[in-house]
């Protein structure tokens, strides 16, 4: 199956359990893997055969930024439903959320949720 694949889209938002992360904030990382047939785009290259991936970061940004989730797993099946629902190329959609800054006693690189959906 070919892939549109986003990686580590850079986004700075107001999620978390603790109040202070809906307070001051921290970076995340969000990226998306699309199945869809590329081969009509391939042969056209016309945009109208695929999916344009700047409007996908653009709607991935409005997503974060319309609502404040207490957990990363909420905000990741929130993306993954709209860009279905938004995108009807898709024929499933991997999306992965990283939360580098995680405000837990540990050293870690990331802490991450990876969703895999559908149609």
């Amino acid at each position: 199956m070919d892939k549109i694949i986003i990686e580590d889209l850079e986004v700075y938002a107001y999620h978390g359990v603790a109040s202070e992360e809906k307070t001051l904030g921290q970076m995340f990382l969000i990226s998306v893997e699309m199945d869809i047939d590329l081969i009509a785009a391939g042969h056209s290259d016309d945009i109208s055969d695929t999916i344009h991936y700047g409007h996908v970061c653009n709607d991935i940004e409005d997503i974060i930024a319309s609502h404040s989730y207490n957990l990363i797993e909420a905000l990741a099946q929130d993306i993954a439903d709209r860009l279905l629902q938004h995108y009807p190329k898709i024929q499933n959609i991997k999306v992965v959320v990283k939360k580098p800054w995680a405000p837990i006693r540990n050293h870690v690189k990331y802490v991450a949720v990876e969703i895999e959906r559908m149609r």
